[in-house]
């Protein structure tokens, strides 16, 4: 079970970093835009220094806390209690 548990802090902390590079440095222009809500691309394109380094730690933590729950909930290690 401890194993379990250090698995999902790594595995989500490594989702986290990877998931929050990618939307920062990414610029995927999309097939097909959606006009009503002024989406044409995917990811900001740009540098951490220029998008801030708070925004970037808000990034970190919301996609490592989203890769954590659903870990935690697959894995079954129950660090979140029902």
């Amino acid at each position: 079970m401890q194993a379990k548990r250090i698995a999902v802090v790594a595995a989500s902390i490594v989702i986290g970093i990877a998931l929050s590079a990618f939307l920062i440095y990414a610029y995927i222009p999309l097939p097909i835009a959606v006009p009503v809500l002024n989406i044409q691309h995917i990811g900001f394109g740009t540098t951490p220094e220029r998008f801030a380094y708070s925004n970037v730690m808000l990034l970190l933590v919301a996609f490592t806390g989203i890769a954590f729950i659903w870990l935690d909930y697959f894995l079954g290690t129950q660090f979140l209690k029902s």
